[in-house]
């Protein structure tokens, strides 16, 4: 066994070990919090996160084909579910890293396997802050007289999408990794589809919330639950020490929906979320094993034109 087999291998091991402990520390609240839960209603928010897993696939996957990732929509699939449980592991670089590895073995050389999976993020990124802020405010239009600081912030996140200044924000994280090459350039097009599926995962998330707030707060709306899950996911990506921001998350959460339940109701509402979308990517990581692909040989440069418009 090579080296690099060897290295995945323990990758994939201590992603799994990570996933069951976060399973494990919050078992004991799941069931007790899911007491006060309605059975269809835990079975629809587990089919959203699954679809909502796929879609940030397809996300992903719109952004790779522009830097020469030609792999199948299958192919895509086992890479991007095999490197996603890198978020278990402190630090949010490890999906990044993991996705931009796999991709290798599918022709792409490591610079521009790296900007794509780094211009990903970026998307997934933003549009959580864009959903978070426009979710919220939505909800409660009355707070726009005091948080209109928050219309800002969407403005600036959205701002980011510019592919000038995405261009540059993946040459700075290329200059972090100690990457001397200038990363490769992502499509209007290519960058705009991986945006569209990117705002689909989180109304499908948000809708995975809105099925367990409504059992706690009947009144609650689509939007509210959006926003703050949204909000929340934010908050816990970037508490980049908290492996896929166990803690953060469900703090911000509570934080988010204090104007709608109780802290306590917040919080369950947090711990049932957690083990669903953590089954949710076990699940995605079990399927990503199972499904078949072929790698190339070896790695390329991106088709000419595949990169710039």
């Amino acid at each position: 066994m090579s080296l690099k087999s060897v290295l995945r291998f323990a990758f994939l091991a201590v992603a799994i070990a990570l996933i069951a402990w976060a399973v494990y520390a919050s078992w004991d609240q799941f069931l007790a919090a899911v007491e006060s839960m309605t059975w269809p209603s835990v079975v629809l928010a587990v089919i959203a996160c699954l679809v909502a897993l796929g879609v940030n696939a397809l996300s992903w996957r719109a952004v790779m084909r522009s830097v020469g990732f030609g792999a199948t929509i299958t192919e895509s699939l086992r890479v991007f579910l095999l490197s996603q449980v890198g978020k278990y592991i402190p630090g949010s670089v490890w999906p990044v890293l993991a996705q931009a590895e796999f991709a290798r073995d599918h022709g792409v050389n490591r610079s521009s396997a790296m900007t794509g999976s780094i211009v990903a993020m970026v998307v997934g990124v933003v549009t959580s802050g864009v959903v978070g802020c426009v979710g919220l405010v939505v909800a409660a239009p009355a707070t726009l007289s005091t948080y209109w600081w928050v219309l800002l912030v969407t403005l600036a996140l959205a701002a980011c999408l510019a592919p000038p200044i995405l261009h540059r924000i993946a040459g700075l994280a290329l200059r972090v990794a100690r990457r001397k090459e200038q990363p490769a350039r992502i499509r209007g097009g290519a960058l705009l589809e991986s945006v569209v599926w990117s705002l689909l995962m989180w109304l499908l998330l948000g809708f995975q919330a809105w099925m367990l707030l409504r059992d706690l707060a009947p009144a609650a709306s689509f939007a509210v639950a959006t926003g703050a899950f949204a909000f929340a996911w934010l908050v816990g990506f970037l508490v980049v020490v908290a492996p896929a921001g166990i803690g953060a998350r469900e703090a911000a959460l509570v934080v988010a929906l204090a104007g709608v339940v109780e802290p306590a109701q917040a919080l369950s509402l947090a711990v049932i979320s957690r083990v669903l979308m953590t089954a949710a990517d076990a699940a995605g990581l079990a399927i990503g094993l199972t499904l078949g692909g072929r790698p190339r040989s070896s790695p390329r440069a991106p088709a000419s034109g595949a990169g710039h418009r």
